[in-house]
């Protein structure tokens, strides 16, 4: 591992992000990245913000932006920050050493991670040039994901600042609706800024498998952390959307009840930063018998409903999709990935 002495992990955290927010900074020290994490406070309770205030920097901050949290990535800006931050979401867990993203960063280069479906790679919309005021012409160029973002603030310095004025001009009106300019929020915004603003060539963009959808991974040891994509190691363990797979329904997510022992391994081994209580976690993910038996229930009903849905039609399957998210009372989403796209 390199030494991480001028990195800063930057992730915004509320009271259902809690447990999310205990695991990537879990993750973060079992895979040896030491630089420091600070937590934007938008909703956490006091006991939860006493736990991650004993291995995190908890801030808030005086300026909101009128749209969702999730738009407020930009706020280490308002922290006078410096040094390589890594802008990072609390619904991710680090899977190993973060080196190669890091040196890319300290070199100058505005560091992402490519979509993970070929529709969201090429979004795009003439929109966004006159909406969010740019101010050089936009140009058509490869979509991005934002859930992990890394930039040297020393050589960018009115990067992030610039993005938290894209960001106060969004439509509010085209969050979470399909088929809109706006309906990626913040993702739209940043990546309107690399297609407009900043020279492409400072864009460096991680390989594809980097980042991952948690349902697409294989765990190939949950005690390390490792898991891979189509045999390539991964980076990052994304989970977008809701619910959680640490939520109590959180099961029906593709994936789960196998990402369940990484939770699992991150929420109460005994050599992480941050133990959790069982009760903060639901009952197939606690340890012991009770948890394992829970476990292996909902992993079979889990593997049925995807086996039942990968043999049906189109439509069926839309409508079972339809089904599961009704099932699950899913909220609101997150911002990392377009609607219309999200796995």
């Amino acid at each position: 591992m390199s030494d991480q002495s001028g990195v800063t992990y930057y992730t915004i955290s509320e009271a259902e992000f809690f447990v999310g927010t205990v695991l990537l900074l879990n993750s973060l020290r079992v895979t040896g990245n030491q630089g420091k994490l600070v937590v934007l406070d938008v909703g956490l309770t006091s006991d939860q913000r006493a736990l991650l205030e004993q291995h995190a920097d908890v801030v808030d901050i005086p300026v909101k932006i009128a749209n969702t949290p999730g738009s407020m990535k930009p706020f280490p800006y308002l922290l006078d920050a410096s040094g390589t931050a890594v802008v990072i979401d609390s619904d991710i867990v680090v899977t190993g050493p973060l080196d190669d993203a890091i040196d890319l960063a300290e070199q100058g280069r505005i560091v992402a991670t490519p979509a993970w479906v070929e529709a969201a790679r090429n979004r795009w919309f003439a929109e966004w040039e006159p909406t969010l005021q740019l101010r050089a012409p936009l140009r058509r160029e490869e979509w991005a994901h934002i859930g992990f973002v890394l930039l040297d603030l020393d050589r960018w310095p009115d990067l992030l600042e610039r993005w938290w004025e894209l960001n106060e001009l969004l439509p509010t009106d085209q969050a979470f609706q399909d088929n809109q300019p706006f309906n990626g929020a913040d993702a739209d915004t940043f990546n309107a800024l690399l297609m407009s603003e900043i020279p492409r060539d400072a864009l460096a963009l991680m390989p594809a498998g980097y980042e991952a959808f948690g349902g697409d991974v294989e765990i190939e040891d949950a005690e390390t952390l490792h898991c891979t994509l189509e045999g390539a190691p991964t980076r990052l363990l994304h989970y977008p959307d809701s619910p959680k797979p640490w939520q109590h329904r959180g099961w029906l997510r593709a994936g789960a009840t196998d990402y369940a022992k990484v939770m699992r391994r991150l929420a109460f081994a005994a050599d992480v930063p941050l133990r959790l209580e069982p009760a903060d976690l639901p009952v197939w993910v606690r340890p012991g018998l009770r948890g394992r038996l829970a476990l292996a229930a909902l992993t079979a009903a889990n593997s049925a409903i995807g086996f039942v849905s990968h043999h049906l039609s189109e439509p069926r399957r839309n409508s079972l999709r339809d089904w599961r998210r009704k099932l699950v009372g899913r909220r609101q989403r997150d911002h990392s990935i377009p609607e219309a796209t999200t796995p």
